[in-house]
């Protein structure tokens, strides 16, 4: 930078040669090298002082996210700024220490998810008559879920950015639960795997009398794309009893409400 500004005080060569003791060769690089000093992108949200707090806090807490950071510095210094761009600030990297694993694709060929199903432009009234479902692993101990920790670049073997495991004990709870626009259903636990002949079951007692009670005439069920859920079986069982099945998309766990319940 100062080569750059000696000559832009109008430093000859020379004068600049002999100035910073160099050849003529490394001025004219140096002159020549694009200013990668300048900011590109958004305009900064934080001030030195702000980065300096995010750094400390992630030092001593690597596992924060992005929002557990943000209520932080609202909360203890009067800091409010956007939830994006965290991991930047700490100069770790965010590397994700287990990956979830992915729902199933379905096969069955159904049709693409049709949003008139539910009753197009008139939304608020058309979702309140869909009845959600969904069935969840829920572990004892721990998550097997994504778990992302920020680190220094050799600090990987480190126990204190590690994720503990449990080799023996521990376990698991299969639940299968249903909620509508009118309140919560019944929560079932799955004892086993759970086949298309207990979950025709489940439904049977629980899913078709409080969608009927609840929810009148006209509503909808949903459900992911499971094998069972389009076994042939059950598909002839739905058909028996009339219930309108929401068609769903492929790999789209998000769209279900019940995930966010």
């Amino acid at each position: 930078m100062a080569i750059i500004r000696g000559r832009q005080m109008g430093l000859e060569m020379p004068t600049l040669t002999k100035q910073f003791k160099t050849s003529k060769s490394v001025i004219g690089a140096t002159l020549n090298t694009p200013n990668l000093s300048k900011a590109t992108g958004r305009p900064l949200k934080t001030s030195s002082g702000d980065d300096r707090i995010i750094v400390r806090m992630n030092k001593k807490k690597p596992r924060l996210t992005s929002t557990d950071i943000n209520s932080e510095l609202k909360d203890q210094y009067g800091v409010q700024i956007s939830v994006q761009g965290h991991c930047q600030k700490t100069s770790a990297p965010c590397e994700t220490l287990q990956k979830a694993s992915s729902e199933q694709a379905n096969d069955s060929g159904e049709e693409p998810f049709s949003w008139t199903e539910v009753g197009k432009g008139s939304s608020a009234l058309g979702w309140n008559k869909v009845l959600w479902s969904d069935e969840s692993k829920y572990l004892m101990i721990g998550t097997d879920g994504v778990t992302h920790v920020r680190r220094p670049g050799d600090k990987r073997n480190d126990l204190k950015y590690q994720v503990p495991t449990v080799k023996h004990g521990g376990g698991n709870v299969m639940m299968w639960g249903f909620f509508h626009a009118n309140g919560v259903g019944s929560l079932i636990r799955i004892t086993g795997t759970m086949e298309s002949y207990m979950y025709k079951d489940i439904l049977e007692k629980e899913m078709i009398p409080s969608g009927r009670s609840q929810m009148g005439l006209g509503w909808f069920f949903q459900q992911d794309n499971d094998p069972k859920h389009s076994s042939h079986f059950f598909k002839d069982w739905i058909a028996q009893h009339r219930v309108n099945v929401m068609t769903w998309p492929r790999q789209s766990p998000n769209l279900n409400l019940f995930e966010h319940l």
